[in-house]
C-alpha cells in the first residue's frame, strides 16, 4: 500500500465521528490556466530562482505520475527553497504519516511568507486571490489548517481559517463552508 493511500486511510480513521473539514487535495490542485495566467499578466521579463522554480511546479501539477510530480517539486526547491507549491506537492505525494504532512505544509506556509514579503500581507489583505503569487500560500495554508484539525488542534485550524478569510474575503477556496462544519 503507498504512502499517499495510508495517511489518506489514517486521515479518514481519525475523522470518523467528527465535522470533515474540505478536501486539501481536490482545492490544491491549480487550474491548468494559472501557469499560462502567470505567463500572460506576470512575465516581468524577471527569470527570479522562484519564477523558474513555480514554472516547474505549473508543469507539475500537470503530471500524471505521482513520481514526476515529486522528482518535479524536489528540483523545484533545489532552485528555490520558497517554492510554497513544491511543499504542497511533497505534502500530498510523499507524507508517510500526518505529522510529516503536517511538517511539509508548515515549511510550504513559511516558503510562501518568505517569499511574499510582510508588505504583501498588509497591502494586498482582502485581495490574496486575486494575485497569482499568493495562491501557492493559501493552498499550503488549506493543507496546513486541515492537518492541525485532523491532529486535534482544532483552535490553531480555525485561527488558519479565519485569518485565511481575512486574506481572501470573497472566499475562492470555500473555507466558510469548511468553518460552518466545524466551527
Amino acid at each position: 500500500m503507498s504512502k499517499r493511500k495510508k495517511l489518506t486511510q489514517k486521515k479518514k480513521a481519525t475523522q470518523i465521528g467528527t465535522a470533515k473539514p474540505m478536501d486539501v487535495a481536490a482545492l490544491s490542485n491549480p487550474t491548468p490556466f494559472e501557469g499560462m495566467l502567470s505567463d500572460i499578466f506576470e512575465d516581468t521579463g524577471d527569470d527570479t530562482p522562484l519564477r523558474k522554480a513555480q514554472d516547474i511546479l505549473y508543469d507539475a501539477w500537470g503530471e500524471t505520475d505521482s513520481r514526476r510530480r515529486i522528482a518535479l517539486a524536489r528540483k523545484a526547491l533545489e532552485i528555490s527553497p520558497d517554492c510554497t507549491d513544491a511543499y504542497v506537492v511533497l505534502a500530498e505525494e510523499t507524507a508517510g504519516s500526518l505529522t510529516e504532512a503536517l511538517n511539509l505544509y508548515r515549511q510550504g506556509v513559511e516558503a510562501g511568507e518568505r517569499a511574499l514579503g510582510k508588505d504583501t500581507f498588509e497591502e494586498d489583505a482582502g485581495h490574496f486571490w486575486g494575485i497569482l503569487e499568493t495562491r501557492p500560500y493559501m493552498r499550503a495554508r488549506a493543507g496546513l489548517a486541515e492537518c492541525l484539525w485532523v491532529s486535534s488542534k482544532h483552535e490553531e485550524a480555525i485561527q488558519h481559517y479565519k485569518d485565511m478569510l481575512r486574506l481572501n474575503p470573497n472566499d475562492n477556496q470555500g473555507i466558510c463552508d469548511t468553518l460552518m462544519t466545524i466551527a
